[in-house]
């Protein structure tokens, strides 16, 4: 399923904030390298008012944490002016 909600987001020229935050959910899912680079290209194409969005926030660090990359994830954690209860939660995991 999260493959499938990838092959979809390809075809989206313009994804919204829904959208953006299921790519972040579907990469969690797979927790591969390859979903580690689809995080890190989505997030840097992403709209900066996105950035306020702490369910986006929290999709993008479950994403990192679950692929591996803990430290730009504690980047993006300690840069946040926005921290929400479930950012700290998917910071632990």
């Amino acid at each position: 399923m999260p493959n499938q909600a990838i092959d979809l987001f390809y075809k989206i020229e313009n994804p919204d904030k829904i959208i953006i935050m299921f790519v972040f959910n579907a990469c969690a899912s797979l927790g591969t390298s390859e979903a580690l680079d689809l995080t890190k290209k989505t997030l840097e194409k992403m709209p900066k008012t996105f950035y306020s969005d702490s369910y986006i926030l929290c999709s993008v660090l479950d994403a990192l944490m679950k692929c591996g990359d803990v430290k730009y994830a504690e980047s993006i954690y300690k840069s946040s002016t926005t921290k929400a209860l479930p950012m700290y939660g998917a910071m632990m995991k």
